[in-house]
């Protein structure tokens, strides 16, 4: 599992994407912190019964809340069906069983976010001089919760072009459904909001473990799959 763990983690830096992708959060991470540290005064109007990490950490926010499936599906929307075209599965099961190459493959994926994540949260640090836990929390539960995500889809669809093509579909039609699905109480719309992570990044941190459950239970089914299909 560790050996299928540190390829993914190592593989995910080498695409001229993920890199891209770094590179965005932490400049826009950057001249937001950048910008509220140079006008304090925006800063305390904002303000909300002093939170004031909502104020710094609202760039990175907002890019995983719109952007978040868009990128995770840009830079793993093959992590298992990639393995299965190219046959290459085959001979990782004669070493690892498929359990642990799905868990060492989400293991793997979600270290390559919270190097992202960290980086950008530190660039915050540095500027604000504090540390937001429960934003850092937040938003890696959010992203974990797309992983998993993202890690069905790849086990269910078999080809990696399609997996590619729904993840631009999903990835841009995802977050509105979600964001749309927080304001409006129409009944198809109800599944959504419960089912997507938005509605839970605005309440407490208790809230937060909804999404972190279903992600874990979108592994499970995708470990379950996995372990049914024939290589």
């Amino acid at each position: 599992m560790f050996h299928v763990l540190k390829r993914e983690f190592i593989d995910s830096f080498k695409s001229v994407r993920s890199i891209l992708i770094i590179l965005f959060i932490t400049f826009v991470s950057y001249q937001s912190a950048t910008f509220f540290d140079s006008n304090p005064g925006i800063v305390s109007n904002l303000m909300e019964d002093g939170e004031e990490s909502s104020i710094y950490t609202a760039s990175i926010a907002l890019i995983v809340s719109i952007f978040g499936f868009l990128f995770v599906f840009a830079t793993s929307h093959d992590l298992i069906n990639k393995e299965v075209e190219l046959k290459t599965i085959r001979l990782l099961v004669t070493k690892v069983s498929r359990g642990n190459i799905m868990t060492g493959k989400l293991l793997g994926t979600m270290l390559f976010w919270v190097v992202t994540v960290s980086i950008s949260f530190v660039v915050l640090t540095v500027i604000a001089g504090s540390w937001f836990p429960k934003d850092y929390f937040q938003t890696l539960v959010f992203l974990f919760y797309i992983i998993n995500s993202v890690l069905l889809i790849s086990t269910l669809v078999t080809k990696p072009k399609l997996t590619m093509f729904l993840g631009v579909i999903l990835g841009l039609a995802l977050p509105i459904i979600g964001l749309v699905s927080m304001l409006s109480d129409k009944w198809y719309l109800v599944p959504f909001k419960y089912l997507l992570p938005y509605r839970y990044m605005e309440g407490s941190i208790v809230l937060m473990l909804i999404p972190l459950a279903i992600g874990v239970i979108y592994f499970l089914i995708s470990v379950l799959i996995m372990k049914r299909k024939d290589l």
